[in-house]
């Protein structure tokens, strides 16, 4: 009786580790644990430092925020050098 529940659940423990979860929309199998950090430009994926171009101005896929190197990618405007032209105001604190 022991060896039929340590077998049910092995079985169980195995198929819960290969759960996927399945995009509809674009048909690939995704891992829900493997969060991709990517640009989207028209319905496809580009990773950090790609650049594309629309009409006369340059655009590359960076950080939102430049201090924070784990912040969310998003389409920043670039010079002709491929740098990301950023409009950050300095931040400053002051006490009084």
């Amino acid at each position: 009786m022991k060896s039929r529940v340590y077998i049910a659940l092995s079985v169980l423990l195995i198929t819960a580790s290969y759960s996927f979860a399945v995009d509809s929309n674009h048909g690939k199998v995704t891992l829900l644990e493997t969060p991709h950090r990517v640009c989207w430009y028209q319905g496809a994926q580009y990773s950090e430092g790609a650049l594309i171009k629309q009409f006369d101005l340059l655009f590359i896929c960076s950080h939102k925020y430049s201090n924070q190197p784990q912040s969310q990618l998003v389409w920043l405007k670039a010079n002709k050098e491929g740098q990301p032209i950023r409009l950050d105001p300095v931040k400053t604190i002051r006490v009084n």
